[in-house]
């Protein structure tokens, strides 16, 4: 297990957490104007190796071949030019910081991260973190890798757990479930939809079929799976 600290004073930030995998749908915006829960489970951290967050380049500035270099193969809107190696929390894991509520971004109901930084360590006022929040947005707070290190937690396990103690521990995802609208209580008629993390796991699951394939016509047995695909 590690606490993260902030670099210029050394203030704890975080709870103990241990590193799991980032989840598929960290990076996904869906539905609109809905209410999406917590995106890390307590206690747990995971690293976004990838650029993300402020600044951005617009698509259309970008080169096709540049895109390619990152994995990129279709038109984006925008492509991140921020730090790599940014840390995902959940909301309640931080500790010693102050959020900054002008330092809302391009929110609509609540905070998007768009304009940076909007956490700052309370002790030194250092900005350590974005607080995402908005709508259609999972609820989140990604650390910024060049404000925070991490230290291990004296006498605990830093090794990641094993898959057989996460699927022992956790509890499965329906594929559907009721989604309430930004800011309203849920209620027995809510609209229904696909469970937002199935739809990420199977998007990315296509994606890694496509390749594995190799232009092969690829067939799925009939039943949830494939009704889902």
């Amino acid at each position: 297990m590690f606490v993260f600290v902030c670099v210029r004073c050394g203030a704890e930030l975080t709870a103990p957490l241990s590193q799991v995998a980032l989840p598929a749908h960290a990076r996904q915006k869906y539905g609109n104007g809905l209410q999406l829960p917590v995106l890390m489970a307590s206690g747990t951290f995971a690293v976004e190796r990838e650029p993300w967050g402020p600044p951005w380049r617009r698509g259309e500035a970008i080169d096709p071949d540049e895109a390619a270099a990152r994995g990129i193969y279709a038109p984006v809107r925008a492509l991140s030019e921020g730090p790599a190696d940014a840390i995902v929390i959940a909301p309640g894991d931080t500790r010693g910081t102050v959020l900054i509520p002008e330092e809302h971004g391009g929110a609509c109901c609540g905070f998007d991260g768009g304009g940076g930084p909007n956490m700052a360590c309370a002790a030194c006022r250092l900005l350590v973190a974005s607080r995402i929040d908005d709508c259609s947005l999972w609820q989140a707070v990604w650390l910024a890798p060049n404000a925070v290190r991490r230290l291990p937690v004296e006498g605990a396990d830093t090794g990641p757990s094993s898959w057989a103690d996460l699927l022992a521990a956790g509890a499965g995802v329906p594929p559907a479930e009721p989604i309430a609208a930004w800011g309203e209580p849920f209620r027995a008629g809510d609209r229904w939809h696909w469970s937002p993390q199935w739809v990420a796991a199977a998007g990315q699951a296509l994606a890694h079929l496509l390749v594995a394939s190799k232009g092969l016509p690829v067939t799925v047995q009939d039943g949830l799976t494939a009704t889902m695909f």
